[in-house]
C-alpha cells in the first residue's frame, strides 16, 4: 500500500508543479499590464509638448498627421491617424523610457452607403515582447497584426529625428 499511496502523491506533485507555474506566469504578466495601464493613465494626464507633423504622401493617406508628444524632450506618446477611401484609423504608441509599452489602435470603415464597422487593437509589451494581444475586448493570440504594429511603433520612433514619416507609413 506504501509504494501505492507514494505514487499518488508524486502524480499529484506533477500535476500541482506546472499549474502553480502557469497560475504564477499569469499573475507576473496580470502585475505587467497593470504597471502599463498606470503608465498610460500617467501619460495621458500630463502637459505634454506636442510636434505635430503632416503625412500626405501620394497614395498613402489622406489627411494623415503624426503627433509626437514629449515629456522632458523624451518621447512618451506618438500618434498617427489618416484616412484612404471610406475608411481612417487612429493609432497610438505609449513609451516608458525609450522603450515601447502598449499600442492601442481604432479602425473605422465601411461602404459608403452600409454600415460602419469600427475594430480596435491593443498591445501590450514588455521588455520588447508582446505579453497580451486584443480584438476589441478578446484577448487572441499575438499575429503578424500584433508585429506590424510594434515595428511600425519603433520605426516611428526612430522617425522623429529624420522625419521621413512617408518610408516608415507607406509600406
Amino acid at each position: 500500500m506504501y509504494p501505492l499511496t507514494r505514487c499518488i502523491a508524486f502524480i499529484a506533485l506533477l500535476i500541482t508543479v506546472p499549474v502553480t507555474c502557469l497560475f504564477a506566469q499569469q499573475k507576473a504578466a496580470d502585475a505587467d499590464i497593470e504597471a502599463i495601464r498606470s503608465a498610460y493613465k500617467e501619460i495621458n494626464s500630463q502637459s505634454l509638448t506636442k510636434e505635430h507633423y503632416t503625412n500626405e504622401a501620394a497614395g498613402c493617406a489622406e489627411d494623415g498627421v503624426v503627433d509626437y508628444f514629449l515629456d522632458k524632450q523624451q518621447i512618451v506618446k506618438i500618434k498617427e491617424s489618416g484616412s484612404i477611401g471610406d475608411g481612417s484609423w487612429t493609432t497610438e504608441y505609449y513609451y516608458r523610457n525609450g522603450d515601447l509599452i502598449f499600442i492601442y489602435e481604432t479602425l473605422t470603415g465601411g461602404p459608403a452607403n452600409g454600415k460602419v464597422e469600427k475594430s480596435e487593437y491593443r498591445v501590450y509589451v514588455k521588455s520588447s515582447r508582446v505579453i497580451r494581444f486584443m480584438n476589441n475586448q478578446q484577448i487572441i493570440p499575438a499575429d503578424s497584426k500584433a508585429g506590424e504594429l510594434t515595428e511600425t511603433a519603433l520605426k516611428l520612433f526612430k522617425a522623429h529625428t529624420t522625419k521621413k514619416f512617408a518610408e516608415v507609413l507607406c509600406n
